[in-house]
């Protein structure tokens, strides 16, 4: 399905605006500051259901108001979906609400019938620091495809993460004899059941990464912290001690590395190596998602040109030129370089009415 619309109504700085986008490239253009990047949030929150940027719903509807709303069409030049997101502060009119409220063709539905219905893959600047980032940062890496393809994947990893609270809870309580330990039996048994299929599952979206061509042979290495009813007992005592579960897919990491001699290339690799191993990331992440949804994903590059030399900006677009591609950017001089290799495009300015060429 390609992204042909995007409604906002008081979410972030916008009080009410619509944008229309090409099936090959639109082009983003305006001053930092202008709502650039909340154009592609909006898109990627209903591809995904989750902000790239905001930690609580509250920061993406305008000041002052109760409510946003983001609508999205897409289609695939017979059909057309329209998928829509209401966010509220959980109050309405008085009267408490849920803080996201997500409907399909203007039915109310859950949200896991309409995520998934838009593909995405989003490219940010942030995303520079993927390889000599923290490991927190290489985890979201892998849950973003791994949720967007996959069901059982998105459940389980929402489930971990509730019992994994909750155990750590329980693990503090236990070490100041508040509780004994017959009350993480449940728990443990949680953590394992849906640990397991979150290390299944990302240990089958590395192995993808054997077959991801790219200039440079790179190399995708799983370090996964094992979770099983051994281990478990293996840290009993450590993890009463600590306070906190010391074991399994939260303490999961990703190293990449170079042939001839093999490196990590977060240790050895020049800055201009550790670039080129996050495209190639990116690009093993958008031809994931094309297989497990035998669907292209629109990508969004937001102001990722600016991270890159010449050199590495053409390689982007080249990467990509099979996508649908919504691209912003701050830099005028980024309009002749992209034009130049893919002349068929819109391009939308944020200080103007929207234009189209």
């Amino acid at each position: 399905m390609m992204l042909t619309s995007l409604a906002v109504s008081n979410f972030r700085s916008y009080a009410q605006r619509h944008f229309e986008f090409h099936p090959r490239l639109t082009f983003i253009v305006g001053d930092n500051a202008s709502g650039k990047t909340s154009i592609l949030e909006a898109v990627h929150l209903l591809s995904t259901g989750k902000s790239f940027r905001a930690t609580k719903i509250d920061e993406m509807i305008r000041f002052e108001q109760e409510l946003g709303r983001v609508v999205v069409t897409i289609g695939d030049g017979e059909e057309s979906e329209t998928l829509e997101v209401m966010l509220t502060r959980g109050l309405v009119q008085g009267k408490r609400t849920p803080p996201t409220l997500f409907s399909l063709n203007g039915a109310p539905k859950r949200k896991k019938d309409v995520v998934g219905n838009l593909l995405s893959v989003a490219f940010r600047p942030e995303d520079m620091r993927l390889i000599e980032g923290s490991p927190s940062r290489r985890r979201q890496f892998l849950d973003a495809p791994l949720s967007l393809t996959s069901s059982s994947y998105a459940q389980s990893l929402k489930t971990y993460e509730e019992a994994l609270k909750k155990r750590n809870r329980l693990l503090t309580q236990i070490r100041e004899g508040e509780m004994s330990r017959e009350v993480l039996k449940y728990w443990d048994l949680q953590l394992i059941k849906h640990g397991q299929i979150i290390q299944e599952l990302r240990r089958q979206f590395i192995y993808f990464f054997h077959d991801v061509a790219f200039d440079v042979p790179f190399s995708l290495e799983y370090d996964w912290s094992e979770i099983s009813p051994a281990r478990l007992a293996q840290y009993d005592r450590a993890e009463v001690a600590a306070g906190h579960t010391l074991v399994g897919p939260h303490k999961d990491d990703i190293h990449v590395k170079m042939s001839n001699p093999v490196v990590d290339v977060a240790i050895y690799g020049s800055r201009g190596q550790q670039r080129l191993a996050v495209l190639w990331l990116k690009l093993g992440e958008s031809l994931y998602v094309k297989e497990q949804a035998e669907q292209l994903p629109v990508i969004l590059l937001d102001d990722i040109l600016s991270e890159l030399d010449e050199d590495h900006r053409h390689l982007v677009l080249k990467l990509f030129q099979d996508n649908q591609v919504v691209l912003t950017t701050a830099e005028p001089f980024h309009i002749a370089e992209v034009t130049a290799i893919q002349p068929d495009l819109a391009m939308v300015r944020l200080d103007s009415p929207v234009e189209l060429r």
